[in-house]
């Protein structure tokens, strides 16, 4: 469907790294308008002003964002005409962002996350009516973004540090996941490929992994040292096997967890895109890596080795870890605390998560775990089943092979 002008339009919901590099990648693939909803009408004027000297990309993808006609943080300027959204913010933030738009969806839009976190199916659907088969709308996730991205100067440049070979997808209504592919592997630029269950996306981002599994290899052991700027660790080129020890075991259990899930649905899901993180970075860095063979020679060799582990001031002016950080705000509650909980309805231990995510709450204040089970006033805003009315295997088999009925429209309490 087009505007009365005869344009596609495609929305972008976010003004951070995601957003600015779609804008930059959609302006070369996409055959139309593009709109970009940003947090506030103070970083919309400075986008405006940046925006109309030209958006640019450095990196290993360069190009300009020629084709951004809008910028905006009021959502009836920016949604209305889109025909397609992608939310590309925080997973803290994809609860705000989907109120905040839902009102002003076309009926016939294809709209989902880039990426998409543990259990965005179950906020997105009860908060985004008319999806199909009963309506026309259909929901997407993307198991990762495409791209490594940082912005480089807000509004102006954004820098590709790694583009991945491929990146899995899903869909609710599940057979649309064929159909979709194909539209967002011409938007994205680069193979989208489609998985038949949202759980792929849910138990198979491997960042909940990765980034927690990374930070608590690095520092767990630590008792409040500093370090000097040389003396920071880098986070994948300084994964040697026992620190990347960690990521292999939160993956393992976590194929544990799918494969538990997979059998009690007697066929009727399909998890192969619950990938081993191993095979998962085989699969997105194939040229990019030096050494394929385990995963930390994939960390150690890989695309991404200037990264350091985050860090921030300590009172000595010297550095200490940032546990504030991203990889354990949101990998761990929007992630391992999914798995978890989803484990927790399969009857499947999991003591490698069990020990990140109490370690991460010792480190960051947080308490995802009562009594040996998922519990505590921080899981109450979280997309996990049990909050969504799940709270057997057996109503999850039942959500993830139902159509829209069969889901809960609202979250428990809401």
């Amino acid at each position: 469907m087009m505007t009365t002008s005869g344009k596609h339009v495609l929305a972008i919901c976010g003004g951070g790294n995601a957003g600015h590099a779609l804008a930059v990648v959609a302006s070369a693939t996409f055959d139309g308008d593009i709109v970009w909803l940003v947090r506030s009408e103070e970083r919309a004027n400075l986008y405006r002003a940046a925006t109309g000297e030209g958006l640019r990309s450095s990196g290993v993808i360069t190009g300009h964002a020629d084709r951004l006609r809008t910028v905006s943080s009021d959502p009836q300027q920016v949604i209305p005409d889109a025909d397609i959204v992608v939310i590309a913010v925080p997973a803290f933030a994809h609860r705000p962002v989907l109120l905040q738009i839902a009102p002003y969806l076309k009926d016939d839009v294809l709209v989902g996350c880039a990426p998409a976190r543990g259990g965005f199916e179950f906020e997105a659907s009860s908060l985004i009516g008319g999806l199909a088969p009963a309506g026309n709308r259909v929901l997407f996730g993307l198991q990762t973004l495409p791209w490594s991205t940082r912005i480089v100067e807000a509004g102006r440049l954004v820098n590709f540090g790694a583009e991945k070979a491929s990146v899995l997808m899903a869909t609710l209504p599940a057979a649309a996941a064929p159909a979709t592919a194909e539209r967002l592997t011409q938007l994205f630029g680069m193979a989208i490929a489609p998985t038949s269950s949202f759980l792929d996306m849910t138990l198979g981002n491997p960042g909940q992994h990765i980034h927690p599994g990374l930070m608590y290899g690095h520092f767990h052991a630590w008792a409040g040292e500093t370090f000097a700027e040389d003396a920071v660790p880098m986070f994948y080129a300084d994964a040697d096997e026992e620190v990347s020890a960690s990521v292999e075991a939160l993956s393992a259990e976590t194929l544990t967890v799918a494969h538990a899930v997979e059998a009690a649905s007697g066929g009727g899901l399909d998890l192969s895109g619950v990938l081993s993180t191993l095979d998962w970075l085989r699969r997105s860095y194939p040229t990019q890596t030096g050494d394929l063979s385990t995963v930390s020679s994939c960390f150690r060799t890989g695309p991404l080795l200037h990264r350091k582990a985050p860090m921030k001031p300590a009172s000595d002016g010297r550095l200490q870890p940032q546990f504030d950080y991203r990889y354990l705000t949101e990998d761990v509650p929007f992630g391992l605390v999914v798995t978890r909980a989803i484990a927790e309805l399969a009857g499947v231990a999991t003591p490698a998560i069990d020990q990140v995510i109490a370690w991460t709450g010792r480190v960051t204040g947080a308490r995802y775990l009562a009594d040996g089970r998922i519990g505590g006033p921080d899981v109450l805003p979280l997309p996990i089943p049990q909050n969504y009315g799940v709270t057997t295997l057996n109503e999850l088999l039942t959500w993830y092979a139902g159509g829209p009925d069969a889901r809960r429209p609202s979250p428990v309490g809401s």
